[in-house]
């Protein structure tokens, strides 16, 4: 029977939308036996089913679907519970509609296979047991009424078929009828009157292609538009500048909503897991609850394509590998069900997917032990190796634990091929793990592939493009002076952290001007920093990514290559293939020059980078990491709204805060255009109002104290001959909406907390959020003096401690509070500015409970809510 193509098509599109709802819909039931709502749905979907193959001629489908929807009337009569053996035939019902579904797709005709009439007989016979069982089983039920209700379920669809030839007989009347007064006598005689309405479609099919073919076309438009951006540049002509803001605007809208067609949500990947997750777990005799969080969250269509087989073989693993059986999990006092969580969520420009079991975790000293038996280490690199090193081995092809190869692992491949991809997309991948707690798998993607942000670099005469995602800051340094070289390799120290510097003209191999190197990009890879030495450092702009011809993609260093706006080439560079030509490991520098990096400092030599900036005469200052962005705006964009300054900024309504209103400070006079330094923190976002930006400046925070006794104001400081103010931004939002952080302390007594830092501009702030949020605190500048507040005043339920300070640092507190049995109970969270890895790891080690860099309020919060509860 041909049929027109567009129907078969809308056809299949349903089939699909009801494969997918049969498959989770079982699952559920298999949970809630007694859930006759779903009952409900899936009977729906398997009778619509069923009477759209048997509309196309699709025999053999509609006899699966026919034999199926007989056991779910079953069950939706009650007359049989969903046991497992039910479910399982169900499912192998779907699995094979499904094959039948793809082959119609690629055949239009249904396929004649053994295997699809063995099923029939067997899904035949089933019925015919459960026919059997229901009448061996007490007779609480009329047969009658069961009758009685297949044929309503006739009748319905013979009523149904009636009213739509009667419809038609009338329409074909309706031509013939001219007297309008007998019209109206009809309508009388109608027991109800049931208006006719126009239905507005609101939704269309449209081709994956022609979408595709849109993106292609957009990205061509953005490159048009950089080019005429740059030449109205050069022309500086005021009514074609204004045109092509207009222009600018227009395509970057336009860019946007096309992308967002092309946007679906990652529950389209992760609503097959039930069906996966429960034949796995029932095939290895375990019990895993799968929980599914963030499915709404969206990502371009071709990613989601490409994360499937890795997300796959992640959650095999968890379940296969992490997860332990029910009997083991009893003995470790564990519930016999095991947890499995997918999360998905939204972070800077990039989707976070987490893979979480609450099980086994991994044995690190079981990797150490492989490594030297099958020669990916030495006897004394494997010592040596940190955590971090040796989790990374199980990305190596070839490397395994499993002590027994089976049909799901133990054959060392498949975590290689998960990094291969995941890194293919530009993203990364990382494992976290506690023994005999779980492991957490963490992959970074982009949210697009086709148009990225990306920060435009030189080396000699050639531009390169570094994709934004992977950059983390810009440094400018004296190389001479700065670089410590081991070995072959630079490294640069950045707040404590020892990094990897790579000179890009030496990883070209061409004539870059080495003295006028003094741009230092810091890039992040997901799991490590390195630094990118560069000519010089333009803005960052829209690229359209284009693939690499065949003789460069064998070059590790390139991703793709971009158009810029003048129309020459600037080729993409891929920051884990730059990793590549690190000579040595930071492992090893970290510890060449672990007593360097973890030498003692005082407030006095701790430095961070400032923003200066000016309201009226007087100067300001304010750690930059507080700083979410900044911007210019025109003096009429600011608006006045329930008596507070406002401004529309990127659609989000945003509270102006002047300065001057709260500090003892000259008011702004009129400008045609202000400064807005942009504050966020829980997602509630604030501008700070200022006259100019005067820069950046990366000093001590020694400040001092007394003549500006005011709140809001820490201290201050002469700088290039000039007083400047360091102001406390928390403590000013909060004058200005009290209720501005939200406090989460639900206890009525106050907790009592030790604070223990040198620096008088972090130990105020601190301080003042601390007690903002409802706590009680007390301070000290040292660990001596901290000791000594212990001993006087009693009990505190936490303390705060930085690592950097005289007379007794943070590490020797910290191990004088855990040999003293009155305090090693009491939590300690370490707050520094100090981000080696291997710092983080001798805190800890020592009995810390929490460890956060400073400046990140939110966090401490969150961590000092956590012990507390």
């Amino acid at each position: 029977m041909n049929f027109d193509e567009d129907i078969l098509q809308d056809f299949l599109v349903e089939a699909k939308e009801g494969i997918t709802n049969l498959e989770e819909g079982f699952i559920e039931l298999e949970k809630d036996k007694k859930n006759i709502e779903i009952l409900k749905a899936l009977f729906r979907t398997m009778h619509s089913l069923k009477g759209a193959a048997g509309f196309f001629g699709f025999k053999t489908l509609e006899s699966i679907a026919h034999f199926s929807e007989d056991i779910l009337s079953k069950l939706r009569d009650g007359l049989i519970e969903p046991d497992e053996d039910i479910i399982d035939i169900l499912l192998k019902a779907v699995d094979h509609i499904k094959y039948i579904i793809g082959y119609i797709e690629e055949n239009k005709t249904e396929p004649i296979e053994d295997k699809i009439l063995d099923f029939l007989v067997e899904l035949s016979n089933f019925n015919e047991k459960l026919k059997k069982r229901i009448q061996e089983k007490p007779k609480e039920e009329k047969p009658e009424e069961i009758k009685a209700e297949e044929k309503k379920e006739e009748i319905k669809e013979e009523v149904v078929k009636e009213e739509v030839k009667e419809e038609k007989e009338i329409k074909e009347e309706k031509k013939e009828v001219k007297p309008v007064k007998e019209v109206k006598k009809e309508k009388k005689e109608e027991p109800a009157t049931i208006p006719q309405i126009e239905l507005t479609e609101t939704h269309i099919k449209v081709d994956v292609k022609l979408l595709d073919q849109l993106m292609n076309l957009a990205g061509e438009l953005v490159l048009a538009r950089n080019r005429v951006v740059q030449l109205s540049q050069k022309i500086m002509d005021e009514d074609l500048t204004r045109s092509v803001q207009a222009l600018s605007m227009i395509t970057t809208e336009m860019q946007e909503t096309i992308m967002k067609t092309r946007m679906q949500p990652i529950g389209m990947v992760f609503n097959k897991f039930p069906r996966i997750v429960r034949d796995l777990s029932k095939a290895l005799g375990k019990k895993v609850n799968l929980h599914l969080e963030g499915t709404e969250t969206e990502l371009d269509r071709s990613i989601i394509e490409a994360i499937k087989d890795p997300l796959t073989h992640l959650v095999r693993n968890a379940i296969d590998h992490g997860i332990e059986p029910p009997e083991e999990r009893i003995k470790l006092n564990k519930p016999a069900e095991g947890v499995l969580i997918l999360r998905a969520y939204q972070e800077g420009g990039q989707v976070i997917i987490e893979i979480e079991d609450d099980g086994r975790g991994i044995d690190v000293e079981k990797i150490r032990q492989k490594a030297v038996e099958k020669g990916f280490l030495t006897q004394e690199e494997a010592t040596l190796a940190s955590e971090k090193e040796l989790l990374g081995l199980i990305f190596k092809p070839g490397f395994s634990t499993a002590e027994t190869v089976t049909q799901l692992s133990g054959r060392g491949v498949g975590m290689d091929v998960v990094k291969t991809n995941i890194e293919k997309l530009g993203g990364s991948i990382e494992i976290n793990t506690v023994r005999g707690k779980g492991t957490t798998v963490k992959i970074k993607i982009p949210l697009t592939l086709a148009i990225i942000p990306a920060l435009i670099v030189t080396s000699g005469d050639y531009r390169y493009a570094i994709p934004q995602v992977n950059l983390k800051e810009l440094v400018n340094i004296q190389p001479e002076k700065d670089l410590l070289k081991v070995g072959n390799t630079e490294f640069y120290r950045l707040r404590g952290e020892i990094i990897p510097v790579l000179r890009l003209s030496e990883v070209l191999k061409s004539n870059g001007k080495g003295e006028d190197q003094k741009n230092l990009v810091i890039l992040t890879t997901g799991e490590k920093f390195i630094g990118l030495l560069v000519d010089k450092i333009f803005a960052s702009e829209e690229i359209v990514v284009k693939p690499l011809g065949k003789w460069f993609k064998n070059i590790p260093i390139y991703s793709g290559a971009t158009i810029m706006g003048d129309g020459k080439l600037a080729l993409i560079l891929d920051v884990i293939g730059l990793s590549q030509f690190i000579g040595i490991s930071m492992e090893e520098v970290e510890k060449k020059y672990e007593t360097t990096v973890i030498k003692t400092k005082t407030s006095s030599e701790e430095t961070i980078f400032l923003l200066l900036f000016d309201v009226g005469e007087d100067r300001l200052a304010l750690p930059i990491a507080l700083i979410s962005r900044l911007d210019k705006i025109k003096a009429n964009e600011i608006q006045i709204s329930g008596g507070k300054e406002i401004i529309i900024y990127k659609d989000e309504v945003i509270p102006i805060i002047r300065l001057e209103n709260y500090l003892p400070l000259q008011s702004i006079s009129s400008q045609e255009e202000y400064n807005v330094l942009f504050f966020t923190e829980r997602n509630k976002t604030c501008g700070i109002l200022c006259s100019k930006i005067v820069g950046t400046l990366e000093t001590t925070l020694e400040v001092e104290e007394g003549i500006y006794n005011h709140p809001g104001i820490l201290g201050h400081r002469i700088i290039n001959g000039k007083t400047v103010l360091f102001i406390d931004i928390y403590k000013i939002i909060e004058m200005y909406d009290p209720e501005w952080f939200i406090v989460k302390i639900k206890e009525e007594k106050k907790k009592k907390i030790l604070l223990v830092e040198d620096s008088a501009f972090f130990r105020n702030m601190i301080k003042n959020y601390l007690e903002g949020s409802g706590y009680e605190v007390e301070l000290a500048e040292n660990g001596k003096e901290a000791l000594n507040k212990l001993a006087s005043e009693g009990y505190f339920d936490l303390i705060v401690t930085d690592l950097e300070m005289p007379e007794m640092d943070g590490f020797e507190l910290i191990k004088v509070l855990r040999s003293n049995p009155d305090y090693q109970n009491i939590p300690i969270i370490v707050v520094t500015a100090l981000v080696g890895e291997d710092i983080r790891r001798k805190a800890l080690e020592l009995g810390a409970n929490g460890y956060e860099i400073k400046l990140n309020r939110e966090k401490l919060l969150e961590e000092i809510e956590n012990l507390l509860s």
